[in-house]
């Protein structure tokens, strides 16, 4: 479990850095649009009429509504894939894909997917599918939210698994050989692959115990290591969620 406190000061750097990242990431390759944003929100820069319309077009499918269900959702969706990409490595593996979270709320489909190298391994790869889930004191508890996430993964995971677009994907031939098979070894239920359950929540509402009963809702890989879970427990996450909502409409 990873917690993030009610420091302000660390509060704030962090939703910064959040907000950062997302606009980063929706942006892509449009460099002018993130910059436009950034120079914006950090210097003061005065924006055009067209200025703004531009890089609106970027916030607005997840932040133009003040949905505070849906934007607190994703921002739990980027704690886990920037605690993913940035915390220490696993001895013997290295991340090989892993994908910012989907671009609108509420889409449909797969949450997370990590492709891990292996040197030395059968064929050099394991991945792992993800489902991520939010609990903010609403009637969901904790643990029936991480009993629904684990039931839906078992459940829709071969299909998650078809729902992947690889076609386009610049990738080293030897992870395509991987990711080509992805789909077979999920059905195959090969020890390549593995479920994973990530759960976002108020630090006060973070119980002892999570994941101890994950094999009896995901039994479609049984093998040793075929089950991960993740909790990030943050003070008042609601409030989080609209802060790095705020760094991001800042000014607009």
């Amino acid at each position: 479990m990873l917690t993030l406190e009610q420091e302000p000061t660390d509060r704030a750097a962090a939703a910064w850095i959040i907000a950062d990242e997302i606009m980063r990431a929706r942006t892509g390759i449009d460099d002018r649009a993130y910059h436009l944003w950034r120079d914006h929100v950090l210097v003061g820069l005065a924006l055009t009429e067209r200025d703004a319309q531009h890089i609106e077009l970027y916030i607005t499918p997840v932040f133009e509504a003040n949905n505070l269900n849906g934007v607190t959702g994703y921002v739990g969706e980027w704690l886990w894939y920037l605690l993913t990409r940035d915390l220490p490595p696993e001895p013997g593996r290295s991340v090989e894909i892993l994908d910012p979270p989907k671009s609108a709320v509420n889409d449909g489909g797969p949450d997370g997917l990590v492709v891990h190298r292996v040197p030395g391994s059968e064929l050099g790869f394991v991945f792992r599918l993800w489902e991520m889930k939010k609990v903010t004191g609403d009637s969901a508890t904790p643990a029936g939210t991480i009993r629904k996430a684990w039931k839906q993964l078992n459940t829709h995971g071969a299909r998650y698994m078809g729902q992947f677009a690889w076609g386009g994907r610049e990738l080293a031939p030897d992870a395509r050989m991987f990711v080509a098979s992805m789909a077979r070894q999920w059905v195959d239920r090969a020890e390549t692959g593995g479920g994973g359950v990530s759960i976002t929540l108020n630090a006060a509402e973070a119980p002892d115990t999570a994941f101890e009963t994950a094999h009896a809702h995901f039994t479609t890989h049984t093998h040793p290591g075929a089950l991960q879970g993740l909790m990030v427990a943050v003070d008042k996450l609601d409030d989080f969620a609209q802060q790095v909502r705020r760094f991001v409409w800042t000014g607009l």
